[in-house]
C-alpha cells in the first residue's frame, strides 16, 4: 500500500471524479453568486464528458458503473503507471454517495447503514490494483459537492454529525485499500472559497468554533474506523500565515498548497516551498505539498504551456531537495468541461480536455524518472 511516510512521492490531483463515477458534470461557475449552469452537450464538453451526459443518466438507479466509465478508469490507470506516478489526490464528493438530502424527520444515512450506491468502487479498485495510492478528499463543503438540500447554515450541529457519519462510512468501506485521508479542504481559506462562489453560507465566512468542531469530528471519524489511518488537513500556504499550529492537533499530517503564480504569471519562483521547513520545525513533523501548479493559459494573463512546463520541473526538483517535504501533488491531471472562476482555474491540467498531453505532462514524467 502507498505510504508517504517512507519515501518522497510524486503524485497528481484529479479534479473531475464524475467522469469515473458515471455522473453528470456539475454546474459551472460562470459568474460567482449570480450564474452557475451546466454547460450544454457540444464543443464545450470533451469526449468522455459527452458520453457521460448522453449515456450514463441511468447509473444512479442501476447502482453500477457502466463499461465506458470503467474503460476511462483503466485508461487513467495505465497513463499514471506509464508515468510512474505514485499517488492521486482526488475529490470524493459527498453528493456522489448521498445525492439528495432525506426528509426533515431523518438525520440522513445512519452509522449502522451503508450507502446503496458506491460510484467510486471501480476507481478505487483499478487504481490501487495498479499500485497507485489514493488520497481522497472527504466531506469537502464546496456547494457543488454537497447533497442536494444540505445547507450548513440551517443547523451546524446537524451538518457536523452528518459529515462525521459520511466520513466513517467511506473509511469503513475503503480502509483495506486507502490509508491516507484528507478531511475538508483549505480551512484557513474558507472565506475566499465563499467569495469565489465555491462555498455557500455564512458558516464558511465566519466559522469561529465551527471549524474546530467539524475538523475534530472528521479526524475522529477516520481514526474510529481505522486506527492505522493518517489524516491530512491541507492549508493555503501562499498567505502570510497558515495557522498550522491551530490545525495540527486535528490531523496527523499537514498539507500545504502553493500557487506562487496564481496572481501573476511571472517570475516563476518556487522559493516559497521553503516555508515547509518552518512548519516542520514548529510541528516536529514532515509536510506534504498537497497542491501546486501553474496554468497553461489564458494567454492574455501571460500564462503559457512552456511556462507551465518550466514550473512543473522546478516544483518537483525543489520539493525533493527540501527535507521537510515528504511528497508533492501536482495540480492537476487534466482540464475538463467543468468551468470555474477565475479564468486560470480552467488551464491547470497537464492534459487538455480532449485527452492530449501538454508539454508539462512529459516534463512531469521526466522528473519522476529522475527523482524517484
Amino acid at each position: 500500500m502507498f505510504d508517504l511516510t517512507k519515501r518522497f512521492s510524486i503524485g497528481i490531483n484529479i479534479d473531475d471524479p464524475w467522469i469515473y463515477a458515471g455522473t453528470l458534470t456539475p454546474k459551472s461557475i460562470i459568474i460567482p453568486h449570480l450564474l452557475s449552469i451546466r454547460l450544454p452537450v457540444g464543443k464545450a464538453l470533451d469526449k468522455i464528458d459527452e458520453l457521460a451526459f448522453q449515456k450514463h443518466k441511468h447509473v444512479l438507479q442501476k447502482k453500477s458503473v457502466c463499461m465506458d466509465c470503467r474503460k476511462a478508469i483503466i485508461s487513467l490507470a495505465q497513463n499514471l503507471v506509464s508515468a510512474k506516478i505514485q499517488f492521486v489526490r482526488c475529490w470524493f464528493p459527498w453528493k456522489l454517495f448521498e445525492p439528495i438530502l432525506p426528509s426533515k424527520n431523518k438525520l440522513g444515512i445512519l452509522l449502522d447503514e451503508s450507502y446503496e450506491h458506491w460510484p467510486l468502487d471501480d476507481f478505487v479498485e483499478v487504481l490501487t490494483d495498479h499500485g497507485i495510492g489514493i488520497i481522497p478528499v472527504v466531506a469537502c463543503g464546496y456547494q457543488r459537492m454537497l447533497p442536494h438540500g444540505l445547507k450548513v447554515d440551517s443547523d451546524r450541529t446537524s451538518y457536523v454529525k452528518r459529515a462525521s457519519i459520511h466520513t466513517r462510512l467511506l473509511v469503513r468501506k475503503y480502509k483495506n485499500k486507502i490509508r491516507f485521508w484528507q478531511i475538508e479542504n483549505e480551512p484557513n481559506w474558507w472565506k475566499m472559497h465563499a467569495a469565489g462562489g465555491w462555498r455557500s453560507g455564512l458558516s464558511w465566512i465566519d466559522p469561529h468554533d465551527f471549524a474546530y468542531r467539524l475538523l475534530k469530528e472528521l479526524n475522529d471519524a477516520v481514526h474510529s474506523e481505522d486506527s492505522n489511518a493518517i489524516t491530512i488537513i491541507n492549508l493555503e500556504a501562499d498567505a502570510k500565515t497558515t495557522k498550522a499550529n491551530y490545525f495540527a492537533p486535528l490531523c496527523d499530517l499537514i498539507g500545504l498548497d502553493f500557487y506562487p503564480n496564481y496572481k501573476a504569471s511571472s517570475p516563476i519562483d518556487t522559493t516559497i516551498f521553503k516555508k515547509a521547513n518552518r512548519v516542520k520545525s514548529e510541528l516536529g513533523r514532515k509536510v506534504i505539498i498537497s497542491e501546486t501548479g501553474y496554468p497553461s493559459g489564458p494567454f492574455f494573463l501571460g500564462y503559457s504551456a512552456s511556462k507551465q512546463t518550466k514550473y512543473v520541473s522546478r516544483a518537483c526538483s525543489d520539493a525533493s531537495d527540501i527535507e521537510a517535504i515528504c511528497g508533492i501533488g501536482i495540480w492537476r491531471y487534466r482540464d475538463s468541461a467543468w468551468r470555474s472562476f477565475p479564468f486560470q482555474e480552467n488551464h491547470f491540467g497537464l492534459i487538455n480536455s480532449m485527452g492530449n498531453p501538454k508539454p508539462a505532462w512529459n516534463s512531469l514524467k521526466n522528473m519522476i524518472k529522475k527523482l524517484t
